[in-house]
């Protein structure tokens, strides 16, 4: 603990010299509004699919002299308001001839418009179609077409360097090297294809899963065409979602209405909560008419007797003789549609219908248990404008129950936001293809609730405040018997000067759990509360500093339990060098156990998330280094390691490390032809 102290102690001094010789800078870091978008909608999982919401836009970028209020709300970070700010100046002063031209918007803060840049575009190829058809010849004409077309390829390798018991005793059947791979071909927006492979450590072939797509937009009333992988999202997510979706986070008001992106190539790693097959969408006028088929194998616990489905793994990873025997063991056939009508570009409905079938019947073990292998889902869904307010919602039938999600955004003005929204999902509604806000990350099953939130940015810096209060009317994973719970959030950011910036939270959850006393269950009340400080400084342009200080309580009280949690780090970005940028993060951390942990959110290769559990007593530490080779080509190359000094082995079952020190190394290398 002297030692632990002993580096806190200095980290602060640090600080304090640091500090003391900031000089004037802007940066535009696009990797902390990335952070800021997803840190705490998510806990502990690496390498999902959060930033497939980002790249599918990078990739798609949206025209801002056609884009609606509903299209252009579908960037991370902009409102729904602020959409409408932008429609509002296009209507006045015609068409933007620049993306820049956002900075001339008034209402728009600069920062904001910094951070929807990427994901934005001003087509120019009206200027002059006629000309170019007379003043090149078919050999140019062709040579263009070819070099209209973009390759982009992507592969990465990582491995655990400590040996775990899976692979020292024999129980994983490959080795420990991690692999992905992907190629995409685009022309434009309106042609890609692209395939995706990935091998889990511990798994034996290197395309253990693999993915593929052709996607095709904009000909004539096919507005879209995907053949093979996609996802689907409508609506709140109360009948098709994909597997990823922002949850209740930093953010108090985006997080609530969820802006679909309707039919997608599915261009991410996960391997769950796609469909195969094919989607057309029709446009014509103010409807669209989607239409969609999906016939694929998927991972199942199948009992050997009644060659029931007992439960459907959804972790991807098939290394050992289990894993292995559960891959691929049932399929499911789903086929259903989605027609929306859209008038004034600020409202919409919806109706879509699906049904699914299964290989297998599911078995059932509770009352509220899914039960044979036939479903069919219905919903209507709603996206209407009046002025400053914004009404949303869907409601989700399965022919025995009814789900519901609504709300209201108000913006008063263009700094203020109030939103409120109620969710009611049924204990036995039950769907596999669901994503809907609330408590159990995405599950729709079981809880009602009630949220309210408000952003305000003055003039004395941003206030996120919500409040969450839920309830369980059923029995959970943690409660045999109804339960009910409570969130409140409070979070503050202020930019001191141009280079100094100031991040404060709190965050308090209420939650009733089952605990043993006198051998008895009893229901009580579990309390966690999270304090953070953080503060960003620039010492010049290439140079950028993060310190964070976080502090956590876990308390039972009728067991007369209190835990406390405590980490510290110090982050840095320098991008001294042209084309190269370095980050590094030194982290020291101390928690009674893991139910006291600080979640730690990290920079990480392009197109990964880590957002890890840190507990127990110790030092974590990562660098990651990213450098542009030529213009065409970029490597990236992350170390981290955690050590434990009080620890003889480190986590348990075939992921056990017989010694203090898990380390790990992951390399990737981006090319663009």
């Amino acid at each position: 603990m002297s030692r632990f102290y002993s580096i806190l102690i200095l980290l602060i001094l640090l600080e304090l010299n640091i500090t003391a010789q900031v000089q004037d800078s802007t940066i535009t870091d696009s990797e902390a509004n990335f952070e800021e978008f997803f840190e705490d909608s998510f806990t502990e999982e690496s390498e999902i699919d959060a930033y497939d919401i980002f790249e599918d836009l990078l990739l798609n970028p949206i025209e801002l002299n056609t884009a609606g209020i509903n299209e252009l709300s579908k960037i991370p970070f902009l409102d729904f308001n602020s959409a409408s700010i932008i429609t509002a100046h296009r209507n006045k002063y015609g068409h933007f001839n620049s993306v820049n031209e956002l900075f001339s918007i008034s209402k728009l803060n600069s920062e904001l418009v910094n951070k929807i840049l990427p994901f934005v575009k001003v087509d120019k190829k009206s200027i002059s179609d006629s000309t170019f058809e007379f003043s090149i010849d078919e050999e140019s004409w062709f040579k263009a077409y070819i070099n209209s077309f973009n390759i982009q390829i992507r592969s990465r390798i990582g491995s655990d360097l400590q040996l775990r018991d899976g692979f020292a005793k024999g129980n994983y059947t490959g080795s420990k090297l991690k692999s992905y791979n992907r190629i995409l071909i685009k022309q434009s927006s309106d042609f890609q294809a692209g395939a995706i492979t990935e091998k889990d450590a511990g798994e034996k072939s290197f395309v253990d899963y693999y993915s593929y797509h052709l996607s095709l937009r904009n000909y004539g009333i096919l507005k879209h065409l995907v053949i093979g992988d996609y996802n689907l999202e409508f609506g709140q997510g109360l009948l098709l979602w994909s597997s990823y979706s922002l949850s209740k986070g930093s953010d108090a008001t985006l997080p609530v209405k969820k802006n679909s992106r309707n039919l997608r190539p599915h261009t991410g790693a996960s391997e769950y909560g796609f469909f195969r097959g094919i989607g057309f969408n029709f446009n014509s006028s103010d409807f669209n008419l989607l239409l969609f088929y999906s016939s694929k194998k998927i991972d199942a616990n199948i009992d050997s007797t009644t060659l029931e489905i007992k439960s459907l793994p959804l972790t991807g990873i098939h290394a050992t003789q289990n894993e292995i025997s559960r891959k691929n063991a049932a399929s499911e056939i789903v086929m259903g549609s989605r027609i929306e009508y859209s008038f004034n570009s600020s409202n919409k409905f919806g109706l879509t219908y699906y049904k699914s079938e299964f290989s297998n019947p599911f078995q059932k073990n509770s009352v509220f248990d899914l039960s044979g292998k036939n479903f069919s889902f219905y919903s209507f869904d709603f996206d209407n404008r009046f002025g400053p307010v914004n009404i949303f919602g869907e409601i989700a039938n399965d022919k025995n129950n009814t789900a519901f999600y609504g709300g209201v955004i108000v913006s008063p003005f263009s700094k203020l936001q109030f939103v409120t929204s109620i969710r009611y999902y049924p204990k036995n509604f039950i769907n596999l293809h669901a994503f809907g806000f609330g408590e159990q990350s995405g599950k729709t099953q079981n809880e009602n609730g009630i949220y309210s939130g408000i952003k305000f940015n003055s003039e004395f810096g941003l206030f996120n405040i919500y409040y969450d209060n839920f309830k369980f009317p059923y029995s959970t994973y943690e409660n045999p018997i109804p339960s009910t719970g409570n969130e409140f959030y409070l979070s503050y950011g202020k930019k001191i000067n141009r280079d100094l910036e100031l991040h404060l939270r709190y965050k308090t959850e209420k939650k009733e759990i089952t605990e043993s006393i006198d051998n008895l269950k009893h229901l009580t009340e579990r309390i966690r509360n999270s304090y953070r400080f953080e503060f960003d400084y620039f010492i010049s342009r290439q140079f950028k500093f993060r310190t964070r200080l976080e502090y956590n309580t876990y308390q039972i009280d009728k067991i007369d339990l209190f835990e406390k949690g405590f980490l510290i780090y110090e982050d840095v970005k320098i991008s001294s060098i042209k084309d190269l940028t370095i980050y590094g993060r030194i982290i020291l951390f101390n928690t009674d156990s893991f139910s006291s942990a600080v979640y730690e959110f990290e920079n990480d290769l392009t197109g990964l998330f880590s957002n890890l559990a840190i507990y127990g007593e110790g030092l974590r530490y990562y660098f990651l280094i990213k450098y542009k080779v030529i213009k065409n080509i970029s490597l990236s190359f992350k170390y981290a390691e955690t050590y434990k000094p009080n620890e003889k082995f480190l986590s348990s079952g075939n992921n056990r490390i017989n010694g203090n020190i898990d380390n790990r190394f992951n390399f990737q290398i981006d090319v663009s032809l």
